[in-house]
């Protein structure tokens, strides 16, 4: 979630227009007061959808936030991502802002980190209210691809049930700060222990000290897998 100057913000806009898309708010939805989905209408037809893309939202002059698509229409004219409105922050002002009808949002298309591997069978994807767009965005690949696969998400009491709300499955939801804060109770959780997924993909996203525990305790388990980490954000500093 970069801060830059406006004058270089404005540059990148300029030297770099085919990143750039000009949308309109068709759908602004709370599920709870703390997550909100938002449904963007504009023209994304050259743009190939895969598990994890990102698209940048310019929420002041200076700041940017990353938000994943988490669904986009088969006709490429539409797409959704789902907000975490945590605390006082710009980002959460801005998505809190947005009505349906709300002309001339201006995103920037970020791309995927291409974390989704095909080939590999069993993929694990770890995180919290920051990573549900995430996950959204693996399902339909996983399901159609007939992968085994888990979803571990950390949450909030007040947001225990959006996994089931918005459509997940195979999940197993913890509470924050608890499994995931000591590496003793990481090894303990099944996954870790049953040998037939010991070359599962393991995707870590969401909170730092989180993912950098549950990191350790994989590679104390001799974990053979390939582990993605991405890191959206960490107490104490405004995102990453």
């Amino acid at each position: 979630m970069p801060t830059a100057p406006k004058w270089l913000n404005d540059a990148l806009e300029k030297i770099a227009p085919s990143f750039i898309r000009i949308v309109k708010v068709e759908e602004s939805v709370y599920l709870n007061p703390y997550v909100k989905k938002v449904r963007l209408k504009g023209n994304f037809t050259s743009l190939d959808f895969s598990p994890g893309f990102t698209i940048s939202l310019r929420v002041t002059p200076r700041e940017l936030r990353h938000y994943t698509v988490s669904y986009a229409d088969d006709t490429k004219k539409a797409i959704e991502f789902v907000a975490y409105l945590h605390g006082n922050a710009v980002g959460a002002n801005y998505i809190n802002i947005l009505q349906p009808d709300d002309q001339k949002i201006k995103l920037a298309v970020l791309g995927s980190d291409k974390q989704y591997d095909p080939k590999v069978e069993k993929q694990v994807v770890f995180g919290d209210e920051t990573s549900l767009g995430l996950m959204l965005s693996f399902l339909p690949f996983l399901r159609k691809n007939n992968h085994q696969f888990m979803f571990y998400i950390e949450l909030e009491e007040e947001n225990m049930t959006i996994p089931e709300e918005i459509g997940l499955c195979n999940y197993t939801v913890f509470p924050k700060k608890d499994v995931f804060r000591n590496i003793d109770d990481i090894q303990q959780l099944p996954l870790l222990g049953d040998p037939q997924w010991s070359d599962a993909n393991i995707i870590l996203t969401g909170n730092v000290n989180s993912i950098q525990n549950f990191r350790k305790a994989l590679k104390l388990n001799n974990h053979k897998g390939k582990i993605y980490v991405k890191g959206y954000w960490l107490e104490g500093k405004k995102g990453l």
